[in-house]
């Protein structure tokens, strides 16, 4: 499943999930620019938006390597507020980033970058139900394979790569890349996966409205 997003229709490929009469909508730019904006002109804290497959066709299984690739830009509207969501998730929905910083869903299937309200570095998650497995990209951690902190948003996109490489019936290794640098590889239990959709998504974490570009 690919686009460049010269087009967007919600219910083709993909669909749109707002709060607030949020929009997602294709904006001029080369190589094709999905804005995501989670609020109307009334701008609210924990207002959401979020893009994702129309159908949940990718699952975590034996002999079944997934790779999942998107470029990213977002520009704080305030300092570090933004909450922000990208990669692949079941049951794509209201709160797939819970409220206040809190992260993304408490229990789903999947493999994420994640950004979180009061947070300026990206974190890399991966889930099965309520079991996750999070590294934040800070310098400091130790888990953190770049070395360097992961400075999440600003003026230039940024590639992002998850990488699911299954090597027996329930483990895998998923690998996360930042402009093709490695910087965090999760062994991972993927029994008891469910299907799952792309997905990319903000929500607001002030009363400034956010807006991700994919």
């Amino acid at each position: 499943q690919f686009s460049d997003f010269n087009y967007y229709v919600t219910g083709d490929d993909f669909s749109t999930v707002v709060s607030d009469s949020g929009t997602v909508s294709v904006s001029d730019g080369a190589k094709g620019i999905l804005a995501i904006v989670p609020s109307d002109g009334t701008v609210a804290d924990n207002d959401e938006g979020y893009v994702k497959g129309t159908k949940e066709v990718f699952l975590f299984a034996a002999d079944k390597p997934i790779i999942f690739e998107a470029l990213v830009q977002f520009t704080e509207a305030n300092t570090d507020d933004a909450n922000v969501i990208v990669g692949m998730k079941d049951a794509v929905a209201a709160d797939s980033v819970l409220d206040n910083g809190g992260g993304p869903a408490a229990s789903y299937s999947g493999m994420l970058f994640f950004k979180a309200d009061g947070d300026t570095v990206w974190s890399c998650e991966t889930s099965i139900g309520g079991t996750q497995t999070t590294t934040q990209l800070t310098s400091t951690n130790k888990n953190n394979l770049s070395g360097v902190a992961q400075t999440a948003g600003g003026s230039a996109y940024q590639r992002l790569r998850i990488e699911f490489a299954p090597y027996s019936s329930t483990k895998a290794q998923v690998s996360f890349r930042i402009d093709g640098v490695l910087v965090a590889v999760h062994d991972f239990t993927y029994t008891s996966a469910t299907e799952m959709q792309l997905c990319a998504g903000l929500k607001n974490g002030g009363t400034n409205r956010e807006t991700l570009n994919v």
